[in-house]
């Protein structure tokens, strides 16, 4: 006996058969259809669907085998596996692969084995779909077609068991990128807040709501201009148009909150627009800045040095007046003096321990003062760059010549008309070690001895920008994730308006993101789905995660969804609405249709079955019963038709049974159910029978005899069918089961054949 070798991707197919979670489950049902149907097509005793794990076979549906399992060593699937077809052996006993073979030596004695091997989507092995008979035969290209055929049925199943796998692996992952992006927005050091193109407040994080001083609750869908203070309106209303407008990708402004006391909160802003695919403005991303503090110590320098200014003006007047007068009193005006020292010392105190760097230069761009956080931020100290060009200590090479364009134009208007004083501006700089970080500017501007000399506050902004980025890379990186899930994701809110969706709606059903965005779904789903799902809506809405199966039309028809609600609950305890997830399974139903069609109709004629007709027989019955009309059941035998198939051969004998099968179907009523019982037998259910007209069903056996007497030609032989008709009448009130019944006109069935050909009997 050969023990079969392992596949080269065996790891790989372990893996993902272990994936799936298959393996030691009850039964499918599906599957089991499957199996009876290959164990009926091909005639065999036994049919399997085997999964080949590591050491062992274990059948998923079998059918004329009772163990569940058996070694995977003795098994011809672990060969099949290896093939690139069918693997066929016709007499395993003439096979040196199997001639010793525990399972042909013993139970289940195995001669005749045809295995299909079963694929991935990704072309793994996992096992066999095979027959076997403990008689050699044949096996031709015919039988290997509809081998397949049911082959491909399972694989269609097993892929949407591997599809559904993958599927929750993308939303455990989209769980995680979603609860990583909430965390890092939740403990972030500054504010965020997300807000419409309108300025209507979408969502925050705590840290935002303590800086502008309002409660969270008081914000969401509150207008931002409501708690903007009035001075600062206007200006911020113009720059936030201008991101909006697509002329600068952010924008950096110093804006005042009015706090829910009265009080005044300063911030330094910036806001950037997120673009939908067609480039229009979606939301705005807002980031906030606590400046409080610096602001107090600039306004505190600000109103110094004017107060040291107006000092020096009053001091200066006051010892030309002294001097003038009184030459001798020579001590006032050194204490004068002294207290001036004193005031610029306080002054300089101030500016060395600003958390800002604080920059003076000359009118030829040479420093002159340079503080403690200027030497932190730039890298220089402060006695190697007093005397030095400032544009060539702290600004890049390439930006040198547009600096000092920039420096002559604000020397020649700043002194006479404020031009740029006061406003922030965002620039590159340059530390010692030619590393270049943004940082922003605020200018200004003092007279000395008739000279200008231009002062600057300098804002490292590095943390800051590194900040916006990465905020800009996870919203871009979870749509990337989100539009490249085979898919439909989206979030509902609370009054079943879509938030959120991915390119799948697109992809399917040729929306557009702007077009579906604040829609109702009722519209979209239509009424009959929403009837369908307003259950699962109410459960989900409730705070229960619930999946549900529906249909929509799409752009190729319709498709069947399988989709899980997810329901978002708030820190207060409300649903605020829910994801949904929904895979395509349209194939999968398309298949469980036509295999359940498969199951209750003859191959042969296309009538329905035995199965299938003792579905219908019960439920006519019922009918009967319930509305106390009568009914009938014809039992039809073909006469002579042995004959005819042993004479003719069984082709001749099947195309006779068609012509039989359609010559029934057209001699009854319309309403009339005609059924293929078993070989030469067929049943005719007959129903709304006239009460007061016991002939009826009589009449309608009648004209199938009459259709017969014509003379028929089938595949060119001249032929004159007969048959013998059993009559059973149900009159509805008793409780004849549908087997008492059919057996009624059975028995009668044979008492017609005693009277000869084409007759009838009750």
């Amino acid at each position: 006996m050969q023990a079969p070798r392992l596949p080269e991707n065996e790891t790989e197919r372990l893996a993902l058969l272990h994936a799936l979670d298959v393996l030691d489950h009850t039964p499918d049902p599906a599957l089991d259809r499957i199996t009876r149907t290959a164990a009926r097509l091909f005639r065999v005793p036994i049919a399997l669907i085997t999964l080949v794990d590591s050491n062992r076979q274990w059948f998923m549906s079998r059918v004329g085998m009772k163990v569940r399992e058996t070694p995977r060593n003795d098994s011809m699937c672990g060969h099949a596996i290896l093939e690139p077809g069918t693997m066929v052996v016709c007499d395993a006993q003439q096979d040196p692969r199997f001639h010793d073979n525990p399972l042909v030596l013993g139970p289940p004695h195995i001669r005749f084995y045809a295995g299909r091997p079963l694929r991935s989507r990704h072309g793994l092995v996992l096992g066999t779909l095979c027959l076997i008979d403990r008689e050699p035969r044949t096996f031709g290209p015919d039988d290997a077609a509809a081998l397949d055929d049911l082959a491909d049925m399972v694989e269609a199943h097993l892929r949407s068991r591997e599809e559904a796998v993958e599927a929750q692996a993308v939303k455990a992952s989209l769980e995680r990128s979603e609860m990583l992006f909430a965390r890092t927005v939740t403990h972030a050091a500054v504010g965020i807040a997300v807000a419409t193109p309108e300025g209507r407040w979408l969502e925050m994080n705590q840290r935002f709501c303590d800086i502008v001083g309002h409660p969270r609750e008081r914000l969401i869908g509150a207008q931002a201009q409501h708690i903007v203070h009035p001075d600062d309106l206007d200006a911020g209303t113009r720059l936030l148009r201008t991101v909006l407008a697509g002329d600068v990708d952010a924008l950096n402004l110093e804006v005042r909150f009015v706090r829910a006391d009265g009080s005044i909160s300063w911030t330094q802003l910036g806001a950037s627009a997120l673009m939908d695919a067609q480039g229009q403005p979606e939301n705005l991303v807002t980031v906030l800045t606590d400046i409080n503090p610096r602001k107090r110590v600039q306004h505190e320098l600000e109103a110094l040095q004017r107060t040291l200014e107006q000092r020096i003006v009053e001091r200066t007047g006051e010892l030309h007046e002294v001097v003038a007068r009184l030459q001798g009193e020579i001590g006032i005006r050194e204490a004068a003096q002294r207290a001036l020292n004193e005031e610029k010392e306080r002054f300089q105190d101030t500016l060395r321990n600003a958390s800002d760097a604080f920059v003076e230069v000359d009118a030829d761009d040479r420093i002159i003062s340079w503080n403690r956080s200027a030497e932190l931020i730039f890298g220089w100290p402060r006695a190697e760059v007093i005397g030095r060009s400032l544009s060539q200590t702290i600004v890049p090479p390439h930006l040198r010549d547009a600096h000092l364009a920039g420096f002559r134009r604000f020397l020649a208007h700043a002194p006479d008309s404020g031009h740029l004083m006061g406003q922030r501006i965002e620039l590159v700089g340059l530390r010692r070690n030619g590393e270049q970080f943004p940082l922003e500017l605020t200018l200004g501007s003092t007279r000395v001895g008739g000279q200008w000399l231009i002062n600057a506050f300098l804002h490292d902004i590095s943390r800051r920008k590194a900040d916006e980025l990465a905020l800009r890379e996870s919203a871009a990186r979870l749509k990337t994730i989100t539009d490249n899930v085979p898919a439909m994701i989206a979030f509902i809110d609370h009054t079943l308006h879509y938030r959120f969706h991915n390119r799948a709606y697109t992809d399917w059903f040729g929306i557009s993101p702007e077009s579906l965005v604040g829609t109702d779904a009722r519209a979209f789903w239509g009424e009959a789905t929403f009837e369908h799902l307003r259950p699962s809506l109410q459960s989900v809405l409730s705070g229960e995660s619930v999946a549900v199966e529906y249909q929509l039309q799409a752009l190729t028809g319709p498709m069947w969804f399988y989709a899980s609600l997810v329901p978002r609950t708030e820190d207060d305890g409300q649903v605020s609405g829910f994801y949904l997830l929904a895979q395509d399974i349209t194939e999968r139903k398309r298949l469980y249709q036509r295999i359940e069609h498969e199951a209750m109709h003859d191959a042969l004629t296309g009538l329905p079955n035995r199965r299938a007709l003792m579905q219908r027989l019960d439920e006519a019955m019922a009918r009967s019963r319930r509305h106390g009309q009568p009914m009938a059941v014809l039992f039809m035998d073909l006469d002579g038709f042995k004959q005819m198939n042993d004479t003719l051969g069984h082709e001749f004998g099947d195309a006779v049974l068609q012509h039989f099968a359609a010559t029934v179907r057209g001699a009854v009523r319309e309403t009339d159910y005609v059924a293929r019982l078993a070989g030469d037998e067929f049943v005719v259910v007959l129903e709304d029978l006239d009460p007061a007209d016991e002939q009826s069903a009589g009449r309608v056996a009648a004209a199938v005899l009459e259709r017969l007497v014509m003379d028929q030609e089938i595949e060119g032989v001249a032929v004159t069918l007969a048959t013998s008709i059993g009559v059973a009448l149900h009159s509805g009130r008793d409780e004849e089961t549908p087997q008492e019944l059919l057996h009624r006109a059975d028995a009668a069935m044979y008492r017609a054949k005693a009277l000869g050909k084409r007759q009838l009997a009750y």
